[in-house]
């Protein structure tokens, strides 16, 4: 490029501003095509972004639906288990009452085996 300038400075002036000219022109021209050609990318670029983002929306979406009927199901779970917990600890009998209320059987139980015992020895 420079050699072109040089040579075309030996004529004048008048060329050099014609060679800079035409190519500015041309860089013009090629900067305005890259403008429409960024602005139809914009455009798709812009309808691409809003067909993703209602995409992500639905996505997102259904896995709340998803998240809400197991946190649901976990739900009445956990509410079952708590009924059966609850009735565990309703029906629970502690051992100090367990053996409360059955050392008076054993004495009664042994006293009907001595009593049977005695009836034995009387009949001999």
């Amino acid at each position: 490029m420079e050699v072109l300038l040089a040579k075309l400075s030996s004529y004048g002036t008048g060329p050099v501003l014609i060679v800079v000219a035409a190519l500015l022109g041309w860089v013009i021209k090629k900067l305005d095509e890259n403008n429409k050609h960024d602005e139809e990318r914009t455009n798709k670029d812009e309808a691409r972004a809003e067909r993703l983002k209602t995409a992500i929306t639905a996505q997102m979406n259904a896995m709340e639906d998803r998240f809400e009927e197991r946190f649901s199901t976990a739900d009445k779970r956990i509410d079952d288990l708590a009924n059966r917990v609850s009735c565990v600890e309703r029906d629970y009998l502690p051992r100090d009452e367990h053996y409360k209320e059955f050392s008076g059987w054993r004495a009664e139980i042994n006293r009907l085996s001595d009593l049977i015992i005695n009836i034995f020895k009387e009949k001999k």
